[in-house]
């Protein structure tokens, strides 16, 4: 398995929201802060968008797709130099989850909201750009479509198998974009994405994420990098942001979480599966990252 569907497997959507816009004329909308991310697409119309504490404005036009992965506060519009309305104006007025600005007629975008609880999604999330960008023309923005299409019949249906298949898109979706991302030049520079995909990291990402059990040293992942030994931890720590020891630590703790919430395992036998062979040190290590002791953690996700 590679190191990205190894990572997607524990997520999970707790929560969606499938929401419309129609605008037409001079407009522009503030949006609040939220939870999780957002799937949007424009179907019609163009506009632009900006979130806060990026310079950077993006010009939407039908077809685009974008991810908003930071959770900030956002503006939409036209015309971004106009007075901004707040989006409860017009959203708490939403029929069938269409919001209409203007009466409409200009643009028309869809989008889903999913609010993952999963420590690996601060993993993935925290390592993208507030705004990660598909344009019409690139092959993945068509699935895209489709995939807040499909998000937003099943959302607002009440049939049968309606959460497997919302479950299911997430995901489909997600990995989509993040296809994008991770050939995209900003990738290749710092975190996670440009560890996997680096010509001597990727290697190491790979190992820990497939035998997390092993007793992994610096050295030994070294060897697997082809570099020496204090080369490889610089170059580990100057793009992930953690030490290798410190992040295989991270990812055994997300492994091992994940099989205290999905599996009746004893805590002795999820620390062997981790590489911990002793119960106290898994523990003490456990809480360090999760904040809780694991029989804790596992009264809490039951």
């Amino acid at each position: 398995m590679d190191v990205l569907s190894d990572v997607l497997t524990f997520l999970r959507p707790q929560t969606f929201v499938s929401a419309g816009l129609d605008a037409g004329k001079e407009w522009a909308i503030q949006f609040p802060g939220h939870e999780g991310i957002k799937f949007n697409a424009v179907l019609k119309g163009s506009c632009y968008l900006q979130v806060d504490g990026d310079e950077n404005v993006y010009h939407l036009n039908a077809g685009d797709c974008f991810l908003l992965t930071s959770g900030k506060p956002f503006a939409m519009g036209s015309d971004l130099s106009i007075p901004k309305i707040h989006s409860d104006t017009i959203y708490k007025h939403a029929k069938e989850g269409i919001a209409t600005c203007n009466g409409g007629g200009s643009l028309f975008l869809t989008g889903a909201r999913f609010h993952f609880n999963d420590q690996s999604a601060k993993l993935l999330f925290g390592q993208l750009p507030p705004v990660v960008y598909v344009p019409e023309k690139y092959d993945q923005a068509a699935v895209l479509r489709w995939g807040i299409e499909r998000f937003t019949t099943e959302f607002r249906s009440e049939r049968f198998g309606r959460r497997t298949i919302l479950e299911h898109l997430a995901p489909i979706m997600l990995v989509q974009t993040l296809r994008i991302y991770m050939s995209s030049p900003d990738a290749k520079n710092q975190g996670w994405f440009a560890a996997a995909v680096h010509p001597n990291l990727g290697a190491v990402m790979q190992a820990i994420h497939s035998s997390p059990q092993e007793k992994w040293t610096v050295e030994k992942l070294s060897e697997i990098a082809f570099m020496s030994r204090s080369g490889f931890a610089l170059k580990f720590k100057q793009i992930i942001g953690q030490a290798p020891l410190e992040y295989l630590t991270h990812w055994r703790m997300f492994m091992a979480a994940e099989s205290l919430k999905s599996t009746g395992l004893a805590i002795s036998e999820i620390a062997l599966s981790v590489g911990y062979e002793s119960e106290s040190s898994f523990s003490a290590a456990f809480k360090k990252v999760m904040g809780v002791p694991p029989r804790a953690y596992k009264g809490i996700s039951h």
